[in-house]
């Protein structure tokens, strides 16, 4: 495959998606809350056809919709326009503009499993069973006053919260605010058809899909199985594990029921009304083999499904290596991976496997050159960490309500460091959240030809210049140690194989192998040796023919 093929590739498949968490990634106006001019004014740090900047392809917007914020976003009371916080419509229109001028497409968070119980649908819907909108969402009398089922909250206690207007409980999969929409409607669904293509006729390129296989909830309304845990390692040490208690139940009748599909090929079909458009899925709680699923039967579902499997494993090659072999064999004829390493839901990696700034390059490397599609999380290209916050100035509900172990989602969400100053040029005013005073020193402003952003940079403009890093095949290969990941990438113009030390030691490469005679061709060091990898390298090196 040439340059020029892998450009006529879908713009999801060969480029880097940035997520940015809107609320803290630039404010314009000094009122302490990151918005849509403020994000306008920084897109030449996320692309401007130089090296100079990060190169991305796409810009997925966490939720910038009216909301009453009782979940930050993700509580919507109006899909079709803006909140006051975050601008107007014309500030976005400028920004779906802007991102266009400089070859950025806009995804938007698409949040449809539930709204806010504040949105006009759900105000009419719970005064009377007559209403029309009453069968928008999920309802049950319950039995003795008591609710229906033992469904859990993933944000904790009952799933059911009682309506006194008409005496039965309304479902919330996550808080009482966030009612759950009932798919089974045929109007409903073709309400959210709708919004899907308002937003497209204004220039958006596509959709993350907010847990997407919680959509169609058993209609006999029967029993989840019993309780279990997931561990999940957490910050200041990836050896522990902490039991989160979003996870606690066997959610075999409020997840993954087979509707759930039928409704995302309708979807699917909505946006391919507009070639170029794309869908990407969040799927929780699920094995490798559900989770992708979700593509579909021949490409018919999600055009990306996110890969979260490196959040629950060790920094080690041979955790890595396994996800990514299991990936690659279980993914469906056709089929584009896509990877994560930190969201705005999970403990950023800088945190989470306690990485230095050389570490963090290693799993950049790993992140910028696998088959597939890489997301990168605001602030993941300055090798950020975590903010850690008194419970007083906690915003999350789940950090609240779970207060002191250490399970809220506001560290991974503090402010984007600029400079810095006081607002560490984010703003002018007082942060919603603080600022951590040792996330200035890794700053935009303070990158220096070593830092993490500038190897971020650097390797984004080399990937994006090599059809076997952006389009090509993958397999994985035996490494010069086992404390080495190592794969190849091939297009037909191009063979080139990756090698990572992702450890503190030197890995000596034996005389005679596979990367012994290959010429390097980018490394995280100024000078790679011939016979060694130093500790944490990144080699991508040609390999003869």
């Amino acid at each position: 495959m040439t340059a020029t093929d892998a450009q006529n590739q879908p713009w999801w498949k060969r480029g880097v998606i940035y997520h940015c968490y809107v609320r803290s990634f630039m404010d314009s106006n000094g009122d302490g809350v990151g918005d849509l001019p403020g994000l306008t004014s920084k897109l030449d740090t996320l692309r401007d056809d130089t090296p100079s900047s990060l190169g991305i392809e796409g810009l997925w917007l966490s939720p910038v919709y009216p909301s009453p914020n009782h979940d930050f976003g993700y509580d919507i009371s109006d899909y079709r326009s803006i909140d006051p916080a975050y601008g107007t419509m014309d500030d976005f229109d400028r920004l779906v503009a802007c991102a266009r001028a400089r070859g950025i497409h806009l995804i938007m968070d698409l949040v449809v499993n539930h709204s806010s119980t504040e949105h006009p649908w759900f105000r009419q819907a719970h005064t009377s069973r007559e209403n029309i909108f009453h069968d928008y969402y999920l309802w049950s009398d319950g039995t003795n006053g008591k609710p229906p089922n033992n469904w859990g909250s993933s944000f904790g206690g009952s799933a059911w919260e009682w309506n006194e207007q008409t005496h039965e409980f309304y479902l919330h999969s996550f808080l009482k605010e966030q009612a759950d929409l009932n798919w089974r409607n045929p109007r409903l669904r073709e309400e959210i058809h709708d919004i899907m293509r308002f937003w497209m006729d204004r220039g958006v390129d596509g959709f993350r899909l907010d847990v997407a296989n919680y959509y169609v909830k058993d209609a006999q309304l029967r029993d989840n199985s019993h309780k279990f845990v997931i561990a999940q390692p957490m910050p200041g040490n990836p050896s522990t594990t902490l039991f989160m208690p979003m996870s606690r139940e066997v959610c075999d009748h409020t997840v993954d029921q087979p509707e759930t599909h039928d409704a995302l090929r309708e979807m699917r079909c909505v946006i391919d009304e507009k070639p170029g458009r794309m869908m990407v899925g969040e799927i929780t709680q699920r094995t490798q083999g559900q989770v992708l699923s979700y593509y579909g039967d021949g490409g018919s579902e999600l055009n990306l499904v996110f890969n979260f499997f490196f959040f629950v494993r060790r920094f080690r090659a041979k955790d890595f290596r396994d996800i990514i072999e299991q990936t690659l064999d279980l993914l469906p004829e056709g089929a584009w991976p896509a990877w994560v390493l930190s969201n705005h839901d999970v403990v950023r990696a800088a945190s989470r496997y306690r990485l230095s700034p050389a570490m963090a390059k290693s799993m950049m490397g790993l992140l910028l050159t696998l088959k597939g599609t890489p997301f990168l999380y605001y602030g993941e290209e300055l090798g950020l960490a975590n903010t850690s916050l008194p419970r007083r100035l906690l915003q999350d509900p789940v950090g609240k309500r779970y207060w002191p172990l250490p399970v809220g989602r506001d560290g991974e969400r503090a402010p984007m460091p600029w400079d810095a100053t006081a607002g560490a040029g984010f703003t002018t005013g007082i942060p919603w959240l603080p600022v951590s005073a040792s996330s200035v020193t890794y700053s935009v402003e303070s990158a220096d030809p070593t830092s993490v952003l500038s190897f971020t940079r650097r390797l984004s403009w080399f990937r994006s210049h090599h059809p076997a890093l952006t389009t090509g095949d993958m397999a994985t290969i035996d490494g010069p140690s086992d404390t080495c990941l190592c794969f190849t990438r091939t297009s037909p113009a191009e063979h080139m194989t990756i090698t990572i030390n992702l450890s503190d030691q030197t890995a000596q490469i034996p005389r005679g192998s596979f990367t012994s005679d290959q010429t390097p061709l980018f490394s995280t060091e100024e000078h790679p040796s011939i016979d060694s990898l130093a500790p944490w390298e990144v080699r991508i090196a040609t390999t003869p023919a």
